[in-house]
């Protein structure tokens, strides 16, 4: 996983190596995943998702939201700062009460 965080945007990009690893890992897998085994591109400003590229595609996929907001959020919650302008869109709305 790579991520460049600024002051008002983040972005992640996850290799297929990533989103199989993160669709399989023990306890949370995730069995009928759409992202497992995919590249993955995501750009967020603190309304949400501004891009989204998967396989080199510019997002035109069916996704499903729930899967990839799950997915980029546990890759990015230990590295995007809770007074992060996007950390409320991108990780704390999906993180357990």
């Amino acid at each position: 996983m790579r991520c460049t965080i600024t002051t008002s945007g983040v972005s992640v990009w996850l290799s297929a190596r990533d989103t199989y690893g993160w669709a399989h890992k023990s306890g949370a897998a995730w069995p009928c995943s759409f992202l497992s085994d995919r590249r993955v591109g995501a750009s967020f400003d603190s309304d949400g998702l501004a891009d989204l590229t998967i396989d080199g595609g510019r997002g035109d996929q069916e996704c499903p939201s729930d899967e990839l907001s799950a997915c980029i959020a546990d890759h990015l919650a230990d590295r995007l700062p809770t007074d992060h302008p996007c950390y409320g869109a991108v990780v704390g709305q999906f993180l357990p009460a």
